[in-house]
């Protein structure tokens, strides 16, 4: 038995490092901070800066593109502050846990977009996603720290936050490219 859990395990995490984004070279990177997990994404997208920031701010249709993302909705605007809720799951193989936030969003039109957690089943959740144009290319990044409300377990906790990133973050990149290419809005 004490086999197949070990099997179990390796496969689990395996497939965690498998890259899931087969769009523009997208790195994530997790590390734990005592009980937050850091977490730090990046690609360079052959994009219009201002298609990618129509992308990252059309927080409406996330759960069209984004997986794991069941519902994502404007509760208010209010110039360049946003309410956001979202509900949906993350995680990875067997690990899933819940995801459900109401985040405040301060957008800097074309350069940055700010998170903090209002409420939702974390203890805390910030983040920053940064848009950086190049001479040749559009450098995305997004900086984040979060704290669940639940213990991560230490062997696979780790690898499946940085799965969801990287399924969540590449799901974003795969729209710009898309919307920067003028194809058709993608299905889930």
């Amino acid at each position: 038995m004490q086999h197949r859990l070990r099997v179990v395990v390796a496969l689990m995490l395996w497939l965690a490092s498998v890259p899931s984004v087969p769009a523009a070279d997208v790195r994530v990177t997790a590390r734990r901070d005592a009980d937050a997990v850091l977490v730090e994404a990046q690609a360079d997208l052959r994009a219009d800066v201002q298609v990618a920031w129509a992308v990252l701010t059309d927080y409406a249709r996330y759960a069209q593109f984004v997986p794991d993302l069941v519902s994502s909705r404007v509760l208010a605007r209010e110039g360049n502050s946003v309410l956001i809720e979202q509900h949906g799951t993350a995680g990875f193989f067997l690990f899933r846990f819940p995801m459900e936030v109401r985040l405040a969003v301060t957008e800097e039109p074309f350069e940055r977009v700010v998170c903090r957690l209002v409420s939702g089943n974390f203890k805390a959740l910030d983040g920053v996603y940064e848009l950086t144009p190049t001479a040749q290319v559009v450098r995305f990044a997004y900086h984040g720290r979060l704290v669940p409300e639940f213990r991560l377990p230490p062997l696979i906790g780790l690898p499946a936050v940085r799965a969801s990133v990287e399924r969540q973050f590449g799901a974003l990149v795969r729209e710009i490219e898309r919307r920067s290419a003028g194809a058709e809005p993608a299905a889930r």
